[in-house]
């Protein structure tokens, strides 16, 4: 008995079945590519994703030490980025010329202006140095983050400073003194070794 080979309209005769294999033979390697590109793509993707988190984690955690080192050693200056009263009104102010200092036992709280000439520091503003006689420090257990109280004995009179700071730096501080109101600096403390303030003619 003879094989026929189906050649109707519509039907597969051994050419056409050759070139589908080849085209197979072809296209299945170039599929299998692509899908292990995507594959790798998203592994490397991935992996890019935690480096990141890790690093971000890493550079969290030597921010919170440097917080911790700062606060404990009592050596930080809080540059403000704006001023604010208890009133809840805000102006932005330069960070090199609105600062609180605290060193060890010494202190120092500024406020100024890039624009002002007169006032006691020649600098639309005043530069009061005094003594610390009083640093407690309180740590927030939920946060990580530091409550600060301190007084600061100036010749301008003697000055409660409540301060709040978290474990990434910023920070807030309201001070307190004789004339009755509130005055806010709003900002992050910064090593005393490398911040760049400048500082005015002192009272």
């Amino acid at each position: 008995m003879k094989m026929k080979y189906i050649n109707q309209k519509g039907g597969f005769n051994m050419r056409t079945l050759f070139i589908i294999l080849l085209l197979l033979l072809f296209y299945l390697p170039a599929v299998f590519s692509q899908t292990e590109e995507a594959v790798d793509t998203k592994t490397q993707k991935q992996l890019l994703k935690e480096e990141k988190k890790k690093q971000r984690e890493m550079e969290e955690a030597e921010r919170a030490r440097l917080v911790d080192l700062m606060v404990n050693t009592q050596r930080f200056v809080l540059e403000a980025d704006y001023l604010s009263n208890q009133y809840g009104d805000r102006i932005v102010v330069s960070s090199t010329l609105n600062f609180i200092i605290v060193d060890s036992t010494q202190g120092t709280i500024q406020f100024a202006s890039p624009s002002g000439m007169g006032g006691p520091n020649f600098m639309g503003g005043v530069t009061a140095d005094g003594t610390i006689t009083q640093y407690e420090i309180t740590r927030l257990p939920r946060s990580g983050g530091y409550n600060i109280k301190l007084l600061i004995m100036t010749s301008l009179g003697t000055y409660d400073l409540f301060i709040s700071v978290s474990t990434d730096g910023y920070a807030t501080a309201t001070i307190g003194g004789n004339w009755g109101g509130k005055l806010n600096y709003h900002g992050r403390l910064v090593p005393l070794g490398i911040s760049r303030i400048y500082k005015g003619r002192a009272i």
